[in-house]
Order: structure tokens, then sequence, then C-alpha cells
């Protein structure tokens, strides 16, 4: 009888326990939006930059090519005067932008390949 009572006691506390409150009114915070990362002027797919940026080439003319890295894709038209033969640009997921440009040079052909709108690597 004893254990009945403590049961019933038990669950009319947890009842109480669970009474329903009055609902307090939802303050929603702004939501932040999406907003597409901007890297500065980029080459597009026919080798053209999207903006028109301002750049001395002739400190990079005649160096290897690791004196080029973390220079942009508009830079890199630039130092060579022209489009490149062929952009493919995307996404991976070590970055939110990878570019690659084509150009025929005299030693041959040469791959830029761009990360987030800086050079990381050229393939010869």
């Amino acid at each position: 009888m004893k254990l009945q009572i403590a049961l019933i006691i038990a669950g009319v506390m947890m009842v109480a326990g669970c009474a329903p409150e009055r609902a307090k009114p939802v303050v929603s915070a702004p939501v932040a939006q999406a907003q597409t990362p901007s890297f500065g002027a980029v080459v597009d797919e026919s080798g053209q930059c999207s903006e028109t940026i301002q750049f001395d080439s002739s400190p990079y003319k005649g160096k290897p090519d690791e004196a080029l890295f973390g220079l942009s894709e508009c830079q890199i038209v630039a130092l060579h005067g022209e489009a490149p033969l062929s952009v493919m640009s995307g996404a991976s997921q070590q970055s939110r932008r990878e570019t690659t440009m084509l150009y025929m040079e005299t030693n041959g052909k040469a791959v830029y390949l761009f990360s987030d709108n800086r050079l990381k690597r050229v393939v010869r």
C-alpha cells in the first residue's frame, strides 16, 4: 500500500513538473545570408578578366615559376599579355574556387593551377 501511494505521489509530481508553461514569444535572430566569396578579379571561361586590373608585370618577367606563386588569375593573364588557350573553373573540397589555365609557351605547354584565385602550381 505504501508503495502504491509512493508511486501515485511520484506520478503526480512528474505530471505537475511537466505541466505546460505559458508559451513565450520567440525572438528570431537575423539569419546570415550565405554570401558568395569575393576573390576579386578572376578569369572567366573565355580567358578574359572580370575586372580591369593594374599590374606591373616587369618584376616577374623571366623569373622561375616559384616566384609567380601567389599571383592572381588576372595577373598571370597580364603577365602573358594574352588570354590563355583554355580555362576551367570549379570547386573542390580544399577550396571554393579552383581554376586551371593552359598556355602554349616557347618551351611547350604550361598549365597554371589556382586555388581561391592564387597561383599554387605550374605544370610544364
